[in-house]
């Protein structure tokens, strides 16, 4: 893997091209989506893959959940959206 660094400029409407050598060296294309995240005073830029569902279940096989189940993550997940 070749490391490509290469400065860009934010425009106006805060927008900002991934070059060329980028786009070949990660493989994004037009229209994919990323995921953005703030690392103190860094953004990191994560391409996101065309279809995540296909390598979820790659990984995880094919996950079926209950309805109870369902209802118990969704608990879960309030108690910690709760915590400061």
């Amino acid at each position: 893997m070749v490391t490509i660094l290469e400065t860009v400029r934010v425009s106006d409407k805060y927008r900002v091209v991934i070059t060329e050598g980028v786009r070949k060296s990660v493989l994004v294309t037009v229209g994919q989506e990323v995921l953005e995240i703030p690392l103190g005073d860094a953004i990191l830029i994560l391409p996101l893959p065309k279809d995540p569902d296909a390598i979820l279940k790659k990984y995880l096989g094919d996950v079926k959940f209950s309805r109870k189940a369902r209802e118990n993550a969704e608990k879960k997940m309030m108690v910690q959206a709760k915590k400061p």
